[in-house]
């Protein structure tokens, strides 16, 4: 994706409203997989999903802009072959959590503090992109009323878990 095209998304994300619905997430995560069919399969990616999701509410197009940042930002930064675990579980809150967990060295806690900050890459530049990706999946989940995370230990090899929440279809 060109700078311009994601810059573009991030002010369609600041100015659009979008009707939100409920979610087939088994099909936005295989959409999101295709889009990323040859960087998945040059890496030898293994990537392991639920065989069930909860039904959360969102706009599909979004959500696949989503997983599909998660999943190529967890095969840049992951372990060599890089393994991703994709999940959700209900909170208490009413929302549900959805969360992807790589192989990647970790991060700091300053590191993830400055995480979702437009252009901000951290360290590795030789790794191509923009530092727009994170921002991006950061402003859509909120306009859709949920919250974006990293959680890591910071220890080599244990990876991160990015997530992000919507809200529950009742």
């Amino acid at each position: 994706k060109s700078i311009i095209e994601s810059l573009l998304l991030l002010a369609r994300t600041r100015q659009a409203e979008v009707e939100v619905y409920p979610l087939d997430m088994a099909h936005i995560v295989n959409q999101a997989r295709q889009r990323l069919a040859v960087t998945l399969a040059d890496s030898q990616a293994q990537i392991s999903v639920p065989d069930r999701w909860p039904l959360a509410l969102g706009h599909e197009l979004w959500i696949e802009e989503v997983w599909a940042n998660y999943m190529e930002n967890a095969v840049k930064y992951g372990g060599q072959p890089p393994r991703l675990e994709l999940g959700a579980e209900p909170q208490p809150d009413g929302t549900i959590r959805f969360w992807i967990r790589d192989n990647g060295p970790g991060l700091s806690p300053e590191a993830q503090s400055r995480l979702f900050t437009p252009f901000t890459k951290l360290g590795q530049t030789s790794i191509p992109g923009y530092g727009l990706g994170l921002s991006i999946v950061q402003r859509i989940i909120e306009k859709l009323g949920g919250q974006v995370g990293v959680a890591s230990d910071g220890v080599l090899g244990q990876g991160s878990v990015f997530s992000f929440t919507l809200p529950a279809a009742q």
